[in-house]
């Protein structure tokens, strides 16, 4: 008796290209979930330091501002005499000499 020897097919695999493409769209769903949260995050994170930044500049404005009017009340004329008079210093009008800006005047000589 003869055997029947039957030819084996041979099976090639081909690519299933929706299978590609059906997996790439959920790795790249998930990609874009995942920076997407990660960037809201970030952003909401320098939101609140910016307004950190903005609320601390407001108090330092402020504090110029008092330091200014503190400097202007303290560099008066009055308050200059009146400490000069505390420590025993006189006002000699002889020793005051006034000097003046004569730039004009020297460029018309």
């Amino acid at each position: 008796m003869a055997k029947i020897v039957r030819k084996k097919k041979k099976v090639k695999r081909t690519v299933n290209l929706l299978g590609v493409a059906v997996t790439m769209f959920f790795i790249s769903s998930f990609l874009f979930l995942t920076s997407s949260l990660f960037l809201r995050s970030y952003n909401n994170s320098l939101t609140a330091q910016v307004q950190e930044l903005q609320t601390k500049t407001a108090g330092l404005e402020t504090q110029n501002e008092a330091l200014k009017v503190e400097i202007q009340t303290l560099s008066t004329r009055e308050r200059v005499d009146e400490m000069a008079a505390n420590s025993g210093l006189t006002n000699q009008q002889e020793n005051i000499i006034t000097i003046s800006d004569d730039t004009e005047g020297e460029a018309e000589e």
